[in-house]
């Protein structure tokens, strides 16, 4: 199952959704909906609270005119409506003050799902790695070349996400090296370029090779670092540039 079937089975499965709310929300970020129901209860409250006195206050006026008499009588409970109509418009502002920071962590919480949600789809659907190694199959394939290795990874003095073995259409052998992240940014291409010889080296690479970065989702900027370096760039469509032949660094 694809990452986009993932997508679509979470839209329209419910249950599933419920599920997997279950697992990644934090018991805190499941007492928000709770939390954001009393809150709103208590600004109903005060609301209505705030409507009762200004009924009452709408009392007090019509008293002022009975008469003179009452005049001074009327004003101080008129000054008195006013304080507590203050006080309740306070309350109310520091109500909608934690509507707000309860909404903000509301949205917090469906960021972190969807970030859990795109972990679970990345782990479902095969490691990044697994994804590299596959697009690099089908590019070198339609130019002809033949692999003499299965693709692996390489635990060496820092670890290589794809090394492989392959022949081009002469027969030449060579050997292909990615560096494979979901979001791939200059920074990892400098970091990659930097580590690129130590890597061949350790892993005893003592022929001609093309090196390769691959990222699910390429930032911008991404494409011109890795050719600065002579790296060829991979996606999920394809080849974005190709690989520069480098010497092996051994």
């Amino acid at each position: 199952m694809d990452i986009l079937e993932i997508i679509r089975e979470l839209k329209h499965d419910e249950a599933l959704r419920e599920e997997m709310r279950a697992i990644l929300l934090t018991e805190e970020l499941r007492a928000l909906p709770e939390a954001f129901a009393r809150l709103e209860e208590s600004v109903a409250q005060l609301a209505r609270r705030i409507d009762e006195m200004e009924k009452a206050f709408d009392r007090r006026l019509s008293k002022l005119e009975e008469g003179q008499a009452k005049l001074e009588e009327g004003q101080a409970k008129l000054e008195e409506g006013q304080a507590k109509l203050e006080e309740g418009q306070a309350r109310l502002e520091e109500g909608q003050a934690k509507l707000e920071e309860g909404q903000a962590k509301l949205e917090e919480g469906q960021a972190s799902l969807r970030t859990e949600v795109g972990r679970l789809s990345q782990v479902v659907g095969g490691t990044v790695e697994d994804d590299a190694a596959s697009v690099i199959v089908t590019v070198l394939e339609r130019k002809g070349w033949r692999f003499i290795s299965e693709p692996a990874a390489a635990q060496v003095n820092g670890e290589i996400d794809v090394l492989q073995r392959v022949e081009d259409p002469d027969g030449n052998g060579a050997t292909v090296i990615i560096e494979a992240k979901t979001r791939l940014r200059p920074a990892d291409v400098r970091r990659f370029a930097a580590n690129l010889n130590g890597l061949l080296v350790d892993a005893q690479v003592a022929e001609r090779c093309f090196a390769y970065v691959y990222g699910l989702r390429l930032y911008a900027g991404s494409v011109d670092a890795a050719r600065e370096f002579g790296f060829g760039v991979l996606c999920p469509d394809g080849e974005r540039a190709p690989a520069v032949e480098r010497a092996s660094a051994a």
